[in-house]
């Protein structure tokens, strides 16, 4: 809670499925945790088949929350998310009347979708039909999705062409809400904030794609980018750094297996995931530049390969490069061939492994001195 606070995050969803001593009592510490750090929570119902029957069930369990000063409200609004697939249709509310809102949980385009980058089209039909009833319009960002557990919980839903573009989608469309997918959802790869290892190594798989993978270089791009949004900019041209004195700060991110690496076998019986074939052998970047520079540029490299070279302009330079080869991914952004900021992913990019991990190594860029 606290680290969210930092990057300006204002509530956790607790993704909720069932009615058990460990749920009910993880719920309870977080609503404690939350009056001590002054910080908000609200409850998204991704109800597991079998442990509601009744809506009274969970009605009668929020009444002990809803009325408690961590709870989210905006304005006379309980938030509360429940999890229900409808197509995206302009007279939505005319079917659901009583709702308040909706949200657009689809962040990634569909594996038959093919390589594109994400798409706003239903972003666009939902926000259209809460404007017209007054509603509220909840939109999704995420970096990808990668699931590897068993054969049903096995797929890759793109990531190629996804966080660098989405954050200016967000801006453009300005929605009344914003719910990042995920803080610490480690089982689907799209964690963006702490993900500790107590609560997801009792689950051998997602332990094995995800404890050497801190995601939090994401952190170096995310303040400015949420600043951007509370502030109404339709764009991402004024994203700066956010770290005081610094010339530039950023993030990068590839897989470190390669595409058509060999797995056999996978170590869990697993075959390939359901639509990583849309995955590319790519390194992808987000740098910010302070106002008054000028003069940089960001170097990419894959082992002995250089990938290329963007150049900086100040605010927001997004930049993705194919032709990723086995050894370490480093970024170096330069000012006159002096180095400013940089850094090297500690897993280095194979072409056989045990395991078929498609989650995303993510580096943050450090200070040089």
């Amino acid at each position: 809670m606290e680290d969210a606070k930092a990057l300006s995050i204002d509530a956790f969803a607790l993704n909720f499925n069932q009615l058990a001593d460990w749920s009910q009592r993880t719920v309870d510490y977080l609503f404690n945790s939350a009056d001590t750090y002054q910080f908000k929570l609200f409850f998204s119902f991704d109800m597991a088949q079998g442990y509601f029957t009744d809506p009274h069930q969970y009605a009668h369990y929020l009444s002990q929350y809803m009325s408690r000063d961590a709870y989210f409200k905006i304005g006379k609004i309980i938030l509360i998310l429940g999890l229900h697939n409808t197509a995206p249709y302009p007279s939505l509310f005319d079917r659901y009347p009583s709702l308040d809102g909706v949200f657009n949980w689809d962040s990634w385009p569909k594996v038959d979708q093919g390589k594109k980058v994400v798409s706003t089209d239903e972003d666009k039909v939902y926000q259209k039909a809460t404007r017209k009833r007054g509603k509220l319009f909840m939109m999704g960002l995420s970096p990808l999705q990668f699931k590897h557990i068993n054969d049903r919980d096995n797929w890759y839903r793109l990531g190629e062409g996804n966080l660098e573009n989405r954050l200016g989608q967000v801006l453009d469309l300005q929605p009344d809400l914003l719910e990042i997918q995920s803080w610490n959802d480690a089982g689907e790869g799209h964690y963006m904030g702490n993900s500790w290892i107590e609560p997801i190594c009792d689950a051998k798989e997602i332990c094995a794609y995800t404890q050497e993978y801190d995601h939090r270089g994401y952190w170096q791009v995310l303040p400015s980018f949420i600043q951007a949004w509370k502030r109404g900019d339709r764009t991402t041209a004024n994203m700066f750094p956010t770290t005081p004195g610094m010339a530039a700060q950023g993030v990068f991110w590839h897989h470190t297996l390669l595409i058509n690496g060999n797995c056999a076998p996978d170590i869990f019986g697993l075959r390939k995931p359901e639509g990583v074939e849309n995955a590319e052998d790519s390194v992808t970047g987000i740098v910010l530049v302070a106002p008054d520079e000028k003069g940089l540029t960001a170097v990419v490299t894959s082992g002995a390969k250089r990938l290329g070279t963007a150049s900086l302009k100040p605010g927001y330079n997004k930049f993705s490069f194919g032709g990723m080869t086995t050894g370490t991914v480093m970024i170096e952004v330069l000012k006159r061939k002096r180095k400013i900021i940089s850094g090297s992913g500690p897993i280095q990019v194979a072409d056989s492994a045990e395991l078929h991990n498609y989650n995303y190594q993510v580096v943050g860029l450090q200070h040089c001195d």
